[in-house]
């Protein structure tokens, strides 16, 4: 089957420079949300078991619309789907913040949807952004946008930690979600009025409050479409064998897109390199969760921490992203694939291999150590970023959205059982190993990761010509 072509607007290029300042604002709320999030569910949530089983059922909620319906943007643009993703992070905190009131009979229940949502918004806009990025800048210079774009995020991400770090104890969690409905109701009307679609889209309006309409209305085209897809896949044997067995009957238009779908899997394992990326990322994904998926939220049930510990670690991890990010805008698209992957799990074993020796020391030193830790881990993301996106939106330049969420939504699988494995094996054994055991897994892992990220291979990428 043929695809159609995907056609790119000449002024789609402008969006670089106006994605910096998007990620801007972006990075300025997610520097609260990262720090506040994990410490605010553990004051509902008392079980490390059922806390990790909560984040696991996020990661599901955030893995689906990328898997099922990033094809939505591929069809009425990046922009409206990046908006609608956008949109419903505002509801979202809006509960988050609800759950503080004491009148409320069930907080947990205002809290666990709210999360449902943001991780839902996160998987419907997260195809759509990278793929926005992607496609606004030259194929040539795409590793140095996307480290460009992430710089701009990491920069204003310290900011969120400071402010935390300062008023920890004067200024409740919820207060700041207050300002997240803020920040982000910004951060929707500056991208409505700045972003260019980097699309040709038949029907497509440059009328401001169309676009407003057109991407509330894609919420509902991206619910539609999820539940649409997973019918979908779930019939596609029978579909398949039916249409084989009634070769002379005219196809209709559910069969066509059944088949549509079927001919995307094939079409993304044809390629040896896909096979093995996926296959990469899995693992990774399951190294790195099981150490990463619950610590903000295990810091403060094994060593008391707080919000404030948290900021401290999130400032330090910024800082090491950014002084790692300048120099990658510069010589990212000089370097393999591979070795940008390579590099980052170098540096990133320094996370695993502190948090693992910070078991050892005195407790006055730990926090110091896991600071450490947390800088290596801030180096690893600069590698990392500008290597994996120019890899998953590289696949098929005219399908770019749906391949990437779904490469990314399987990759996830890996991150998906990580929250309930390490919340139960830190429940089980935190009175006498505290955090250790899971890092312990996680390092013991490490090397068969990073043998693999070195054999990636770097010819797997579409060289069509797309500019």
């Amino acid at each position: 089957m043929v695809f159609r072509e995907a056609q790119l607007h000449p002024s789609r290029t402008i969006n670089i420079r106006r994605m910096f300042f998007v990620f801007l604002i972006n990075g300025l709320c997610s520097g609260f949300y990262n720090v506040i999030l994990q410490p605010y569910l553990v004051d509902f949530i008392e079980s490390e078991s059922v806390f990790g089983l909560v984040m696991t059922m996020a990661s599901l909620a955030q893995i689906l619309p990328m898997l099922l319906a990033a094809k939505v943007s591929d069809r009425i643009g990046r922009k409206r789907v990046y908006l609608a993703g956008t949109f419903l992070i505002i509801p979202s905190v809006i509960l988050f913040a609800l759950a503080s009131y004491n009148k409320i009979d069930a907080p947990i229940f205002l809290v666990v949807t709210g999360l449902m949502v943001v991780s839902m918004s996160f998987g419907f806009s997260d195809p759509a952004r990278s793929s926005l990025v992607a496609e606004s800048s030259e194929k040539e210079k795409r590793a140095s946008s996307f480290s460009i774009v992430n710089l701009a995020f990491y920069v204003t991400a310290m900011i969120g930690p400071i402010i935390i770090r300062i008023f920890s104890d004067k200024v409740p969690l919820s207060y700041y979600f207050y300002g997240l409905i803020g920040g982000n109701l910004l951060l929707f009307i500056f991208q409505l009025f700045s972003l260019k679609e980097p699309l040709v889209i038949e029907g497509y309006s440059s009328n401001k409050l169309k676009q407003f309409t057109q991407s509330i209305k894609a919420i509902g085209v991206l619910y539609y479409e999820f539940v649409k897809s997973l019918l979908q896949f779930l019939m596609m044997p029978f579909v398949l064998i039916y249409s084989k067995t009634k070769r002379d009957m005219n196809q209709n238009k559910y069969t066509e897109s059944v088949e549509q779908d079927y001919n995307l899997f094939r079409d993304i394992f044809k390629n040896p390199g896909v096979k093995y990326a996926i296959g990469f990322f899995i693992f990774d994904a399951f190294v790195w969760g099981l150490s990463l998926n619950i610590y903000n939220g295990a810091v403060k049930y094994v060593y008391g921490y707080n919000e404030s510990h948290i900021a401290i670690m999130q400032i330090v991890l910024n800082i090491s992203t950014i002084v790692f990010f300048i120099p990658l805008t510069i010589i990212s698209d000089k370097l393999k694939k591979n070795q940008l992957l390579a590099y980052s799990l170098l540096t990133g074993s320094l996370f695993f291999i502190m948090n693992i020796l910070g078991h050892f020391i005195a407790p006055k030193y730990l926090f110091y150590v896991i600071l450490v830790g947390w800088a290596g881990l801030g180096a690893s993301i600069a590698f990392w970023v500008p290597g994996i996106l120019s890899i998953v939106t590289d696949f098929n330049p005219n399908r770019r959205a749906e391949i990437y969420g779904m490469v990314t939504g399987i990759k996830s699988l890996g991150w998906l059982p990580t929250g309930i494995i390490a919340g139960f094996i830190i429940e089980k054994t935190k009175d006498q190993w505290g955090l250790l055991v899971p890092f312990l897994i996680s390092i013991c892992l490490f090397p068969i990761e990073l043998v693999l990220a070195w054999k990636f291979p770097t010819n797997q990428h579409n060289e069509n010509n797309e500019d």
